[in-house]
């Protein structure tokens, strides 16, 4: 083979595998950090509030919550930071799980993507410790901060 025929045929071949790596189905990487809580990360604020009150669709601010709220350690007013909750399709973190979202450094949680399905899940926390915490029922909203805090009691975890 003469060197021009070499080069056009790595050309081609690197020109396939990129189209081939640009098609294949992969996994999408995570939203940005602002946009979805990760341990560690400190963007979050006013923790125990309702998120939902200024990120909703009719609000001003850039992010729009789906899933939101605040977790705590057992006094239930110091947060939480650096935990995950799992949601499951069946309860006591059994079936499948369907999604996960870590608790950030500020001690909260919250994503601008449709990670519960219509029908709802049944959340469950586990802390920094290995502490695990179901929720006994039924999740159908991700507004987590408009229950917990206020007519049931707030998120915790050890």
């Amino acid at each position: 083979m003469t060197m021009k025929k070499t080069r056009s045929l790595f050309t081609l071949l690197a020109v396939g595998i990129m189209i081939w790596e640009g098609c294949s189905k992969k996994e999408e990487p995570p939203p940005s950090t602002e946009g979805y809580s990760v341990n560690g990360g400190t963007t979050s604020h006013k923790n125990g509030s309702i998120c939902m009150d200024c990120h909703n669709a009719s609000a001003t601010t850039t992010y729009q919550w789906v899933v939101a709220g605040s977790v705590y350690k057992p006094d239930q007013t110091t947060p939480a930071p650096n935990g995950i909750l799992f949601f499951w399709t069946k309860a006591n973190g059994t079936g499948d799980i369907i999604s996960t979202l870590e608790i950030d450094a500020n001690g909260n949680f919250f994503t601008n993507v449709s990670i519960l399905p219509g029908l709802g899940a049944y959340p469950q926390l586990r802390g920094v410790s290995g502490d695990v915490k179901n929720m006994p029922v039924l999740a159908t909203t991700g507004n987590c901060n408009s229950c917990h805090g206020v007519t049931d009691d707030p998120i915790w975890v050890n």
